[in-house]
């Protein structure tokens, strides 16, 4: 019994599908690779833009936007790790590594508004009470 025409053309196409799919993951891995390791070096700016290139699309791979979640928060990006990490959250709501790092992103985002009122406080009570002294001698001139 001889199989269908199409059945033999659709066996035959499948491999060389299966070969540009697992060249597109391999090429992917790499650059996770790659980029990790320049994460490592502290090359943040590097892993950043390896990173972004794999991004950009909506089926990107959950470990591409893990790491580059992570770049974000080591350079400081909080803001932007958070939204990658939110990404990361809304494939797999019941991971809690995502989870853990949202919330550290939050809390980071509290901490550094406690650190900008604490170091500019004391600038604002300098300059209060040189206005003060200002207005007392004004004040004492005139009287």
């Amino acid at each position: 019994m001889q199989e269908p025409e199409s059945y033999v053309l659709e066996e035959k196409a499948k491999p060389a599908e299966q070969k540009k799919v697992s060249a597109s993951q391999t090429m992917v891995t790499d650059i996770l690779v790659r980029a990790g390791a320049l994460a490592r070096r502290g090359d943040l700016l590097e892993a950043e833009n390896l990173l972004t290139t794999l991004s950009d699309s909506d089926s990107t791979r959950v470990e591409v936007i893990d790491l580059l979640a992570k770049v974000y928060a080591q350079q400081g990006k909080i803001d932007q790790a958070q939204t990658m990490w939110l990404q990361a959250l809304q494939r797999y709501p019941s991971n809690t590594h995502f989870l853990s790092a949202v919330r550290l992103c939050a809390c980071c985002k509290e901490s550094r508004f406690e650190q900008f009122v604490s170091r500019y406080l004391w600038l604002l009570l300098v300059v209060d009470l040189w206005f003060l002294i200002a207005m007392a001698v004004i004040l004492s001139t005139t009287l």
